[in-house]
């Protein structure tokens, strides 16, 4: 018998390799003409439209409008006129006319005098000026309150107790006399009783009796009044307000 020669693999590989090389070019064929080809242009981004931007953009801007100034307004004064009745006509409180117009006296009108009207914004103002100047606290001045001048003008019946007599004037204010004392310098003191004095005199006498708005005693058993003794009357915060020396 006879036998059978197998055909060895390895007389394949020149055609292995012919149809790989025949591959690779084919494929590095196509890639060099699509890298050729001409590319398409870029398009442009499509600009997108803001509504809200153009709706605003058709709106007209608003401008201020300014209020027509204001025309003065004036009043004639006629014969017979009064303010009174002016203010009446007009609707108008008397002293606000006034005020606009620098008027001190409500009857001083005269024919052909022109008179301003006040706006309302005007009067509005004053108003508010009235009351902010009234919520301001005011200070009231303390009254003037002349001081007393109360002196010893004189003696009578020095020597007497019977007629004895000290004579006193006030000149100035009125004089509370309570706690007031005379000193007649050697022992003796009067103390004056709840004792008011206006404008005016009166008497210490020096004997007992029973007082009176122009007389006051004492009340000693003895004289005390001598040539060459001085009085002196002292108020309660111990001021010397008069003295005087018996002749």
């Amino acid at each position: 018998m006879g036998s059978v020669r197998r055909s060895s693999w390895r007389k394949f590989i020149p055609y292995l390799l012919l149809n790989l090389a025949i591959s690779v070019g084919a494929v590095l064929l196509v890639l060099f003409f699509w890298t050729r080809r001409p590319q398409p242009p870029e398009l442009a981004p499509t600009p997108t439209m803001n509504i809200a931007t153009e709706i605003a953009a058709l709106i007209p801007t608003a401008t201020a409008t300014l209020p027509p100034s204001p025309t003065p307004h004036v009043y004639v004064v006629q014969s017979g006129d009064t303010l009174y009745g002016i203010s009446l006509e007009l609707d108008i409180p008397v002293d606000i006319l006034m005020a606009a117009n620098n008027i001190i006296n409500a009857d001083e009108l005269s024919n052909g005098m022109i008179l301003n009207i006040p706006s309302p914004e005007w009067i509005e103002t004053l108003a508010e000026r009235q009351a902010t100047q009234a919520a301001i606290p005011t200070s009231t001045p303390t009254p003037y309150v002349e001081p007393p001048n109360v002196e010893i003008r004189g003696v009578e019946g020095a020597g007497d107790l019977d007629s004895e007599a000290i004579h006193l004037l006030n000149s100035g204010g009125r004089a509370e006399m309570e706690d007031w004392r005379l000193d007649d310098g050697e022992g003796h003191i009067y103390r004056f009783p709840t004792f008011v004095l206006h404008q005016g005199g009166f008497n210490l006498n020096i004997r007992e009796g029973e007082d009176t708005p122009i007389d006051l005693y004492w009340g000693l058993d003895d004289p005390i009044l001598f040539s060459g003794k001085t009085l002196k009357l002292i108020d309660r915060q111990g001021r010397v307000h008069s003295s005087f020396e018996i002749p």
